[in-house]
């Protein structure tokens, strides 16, 4: 018998109150996630397996992570300017196709001098996205945002491929 844990999500957020301390402590954390898995495997002494499971990481559990978020920042978009919609697809499509790449480097594990040059240029890609989602929806407040849309927001770093693991 396994426990469900349901995602820890605060009560809704006051109506007059901005999204970006929510979406800065958000990537924040994400940030700094991401960085504990590709930095060890990044090192002159991380070995195949460490740079495996960071591989791994990517594909999984980022990878679902980075689409949910993708998709509240989509139920927004009447929200953002015309400029700041193509600045918000431009940084998604950079980190997907950085993703997509990264699925065509076959034994990248193997190779640490590609899978730091990878490593880095995903990282520097995630942190324009953040950048990108606090400027645009930043200032929206929460009480502008539909109910539809709140929820992806609350579930964005709920993950039940890992609940009960």
């Amino acid at each position: 018998m396994t426990a469900v844990a349901s995602p820890e999500v605060a009560g809704p957020p006051g109506v007059r109150t901005p999204m970006l301390p929510f979406l800065q402590g958000m990537h924040e954390q994400w940030l700094q996630e991401v960085r504990s898995v590709l930095d060890p495997a990044r090192g002159e002494s991380a070995g195949i397996w460490l740079r495996w499971r960071a591989v791994d990481y990517l594909e999984t559990g980022f990878r679902r992570r980075f689409e949910r978020e993708r998709r509240a920042v989509s139920s927004l978009h009447e929200h953002v300017t015309g400029p700041q919609a193509t600045h918000l697809w431009a940084a998604g499509e950079l980190v997907g196709q950085l993703m997509e790449n990264m699925r065509h480097q076959l034994g990248l594990c193997h190779r640490p001098r590609e899978f730091s040059s990878l490593a880095v240029l995903l990282m520097s890609a995630l942190e324009h996205w953040c950048r990108e989602v606090e400027e645009s929806l930043g200032p929206v407040r929460w009480g502008e945002v539909a109910p539809s849309s709140r929820a992806l927001f609350e579930t964005i770093t709920y993950d039940e491929a890992t609940l009960g693991a």
